[in-house]
């Protein structure tokens, strides 16, 4: 088969799924399940960006929940079962698909629950590759996750590809360092001078979907 002549690959969490409307919906079923005010797992999720020490928070202050590696496992899973399904999204996809390009997804995250979250979502027949950090132990913004996704999807020296995702610092660093033109989703944030600076910069993956579909891009080669 002719190698395909542009690929787009897709972070997951953020970017095509809503991790804040799962988030907010587990963290309601956690509040009820064990008596712990929403407010109080709210502060707590702001002060953490590792869940570990997110839940260590908790038990240390609520010592009748269970263990921190229990609470972990339950999040995992029951989080990516409360995962929206936002069929604007996968018409989105299926409208990038008809116009010519290859999808895949490159995500952190857990073989188990991240396949779970994009069945969940609907998506998993958008993409012909899914690349998950817990599958080769490595994490974005390694560059080898987005080599391997690309190899999958049979890129050579003539395909031109760009990485789309929420995070400066696994998604755009990322695509970068693998070689790859980037699309930063920002949503309300805004970027500091220290930052990695994506190729370009839309609000939602949406509005990537719009800019991908109507510009006639000068991508860089995805093997250069």
């Amino acid at each position: 088969m002719p190698a395909p002549a542009r690929i787009i690959l897709f972070d997951l969490d953020g970017t095509l799924t809503d991790h804040d409307q799962a988030f907010g919906d587990w963290a309601l079923e956690f509040s009820g399940d064990y008596g712990i005010p929403l407010d109080r797992i709210l502060e707590a999720d702001q002060r953490h960006t590792a869940r570990h020490e997110f839940f260590h928070e908790l038990r240390t202050e609520f010592r009748h929940v269970p263990s921190v590696l229990s609470l972990m496992d339950d999040y995992r899973i029951r989080s990516a079962e409360l995962v929206p399904y936002r069929p604007e999204v996968c018409e989105a996809l299926g409208r990038l698909n008809a116009d010519g390009w290859t999808l895949g997804v490159v995500t952190n995250g857990s073989p188990e629950a991240q396949r779970l979250k994009l069945d969940i979502a609907g998506l998993t027949s958008c993409f012909a590759s899914v690349v998950i950090s817990g599958s080769f132990g490595v994490r974005k913004p390694h560059p080898d996750l987005f080599h391997l996704a690309l190899d999958d999807l049979g890129a050579d020296a003539s395909t031109r590809a760009v990485m789309v995702g929420d995070m400066l610092d696994t998604d755009v660093a990322g695509g970068i360092a693998a070689g790859l033109d980037t699309v930063w989703i920002s949503g309300t944030r805004s970027r500091t001078a220290q930052d990695p600076e994506p190729t370009y910069t839309v609000p939602a993956v949406l509005d990537a979907a719009e800019l991908l579909l109507s510009e006639d891009f000068a991508l860089r080669p995805a093997l250069a």
